[in-house]
């Protein structure tokens, strides 16, 4: 099996594990519900607000490409994708600020 259809299946595993119901909410309109893991206190930044957040998910997952600007809500908190990270096998960690 070729190296990123492995991880892929790896990360479809954590996803089940440690993933939690999350709504996505692209800035285009609409939503999904998808599963992700999130961290909600990942790293300080040295400029404000001072941390962020981060989510990792399947690309497929997403009703589209995730973009700057969409926003995720986790437990009635919103957040906006101010960056993305993706891979070779079709995950993405997205790093969120509270809105």
């Amino acid at each position: 099996m070729p190296f990123p259809e492995s991880t892929a299946h790896l990360d479809a595993a954590c996803l089940r594990v440690f993933g939690r119901d999350i709504t996505y909410l692209p800035e285009a309109g609409g939503q999904a519900a998808i599963r992700g893991v999130f961290e909600a206190t990942r790293e300080a930044e040295d400029t404000a607000p001072g941390v962020y957040a981060v989510l990792f998910v399947r690309q497929a997952d997403l009703p589209g490409a995730p973009q700057r600007g969409d926003e995720v809500e986790v437990d009635t908190v919103r957040y906006k994708v101010f960056e993305i990270e993706a891979d070779t096998s079709g995950s993405a960690v997205l790093r969120l600020r509270k809105v």
